[in-house]
């Protein structure tokens, strides 16, 4: 699998230049990618209040999300991205994928809230899902939802080759780019690629270093502080090779009972 994350500079509450920067980048990388994933809350920023959020929140099938569809259509691109999802009178912190056929891959809300200010814009998700794309089986989480090792040994023991969790990561908190997510990677032997936001939004900072890395917790790629995008094949008979060299899975006592 070809696998492409974009790290932009966001455009707070403005949806129309938010699609503008990834289908700029989807038709770039037509043809040279299999997908292409973008960071949490792609479809309206992350750092506004609880009431602008659910006032700018869609459904599943809302204005976004048939634009996603369409670009991937066009360009042949399964493309991942995370939007404030309306649900009736409850908003969750999602995410969605469409492959480059048009059909949904996959829709995830998010299980773990890291704050008061997440806490009072959305719900919590209560189901951990995976799908199947490229040979891969795949898992998405959502920022802090990857920091748990729980969360990402569910999805292993769910079946996942690759868990893919977009972030919005702050600069303060860099060491959870650069040592935690290989870390996660490592210690179940799965592919993981971590999507964050470059540039600041309000009084936010981020931290950029998004980053691919692979079963054996080597980064396959890494992005820098600013609008990057950064790629990596990935080849799922890494995965065994993985497991074999450091047999966690197979050595651990206990088994996760994990929200399916």
């Amino acid at each position: 699998m070809r696998l492409a994350l974009l790290q932009p500079y966001s455009h707070p509450g403005d949806s129309e230049r938010q699609f503008a920067t990834l289908a700029a980048r989807a038709r770039d990388l037509a043809g040279h990618a299999d997908l292409l994933v973008v960071p949490e809350l792609f479809m309206t920023g992350y750092r506004l209040s609880a009431e602008k959020l659910q006032s700018l929140a869609e459904p599943i099938d809302g204005p976004f999300a048939r634009q996603a569809e369409a670009l991937a259509r066009e360009t042949g691109l399964a493309i991942l991205y995370g939007f404030p999802e309306r649900d009736g009178a409850a908003v969750y912190n999602s995410v969605q994928a469409f492959a480059g056929d048009g059909r949904r891959l996959v829709h995830y809300r998010k299980l773990h809230l890291p704050s008061d200010d997440e806490r009072a814009a959305f719900a919590t998700g209560d189901v951990l899902v995976t799908f199947s794309f490229g040979g891969f089986t795949v898992a998405p989480l959502i920022c802090y939802d990857v920091e748990f090792p729980e969360s990402v040994r569910a999805c292993v023991q769910a079946g996942a080759d690759l868990v893919i969790a977009p972030t919005a990561l702050r600069r303060h908190w860099s060491q959870i780019a650069q040592m935690m997510i290989p870390v996660r990677a490592l210690e179940s032997g799965v592919f993981v690629a971590y999507a964050n936001w470059a540039g600041s939004e309000a009084d936010w900072d981020y931290a950029g270093l998004s980053c691919i890395c692979g079963p054996d917790g080597q980064v396959l790629a890494r992005a820098g502080a600013d609008l990057q995008v950064i790629s990596a094949t990935l080849d799922k008979a890494e995965v065994p090779k993985a497991r074999a060299r450091l047999t966690y899975l197979r050595d651990a006592r206990f088994r996760l009972e994990g929200p399916f």
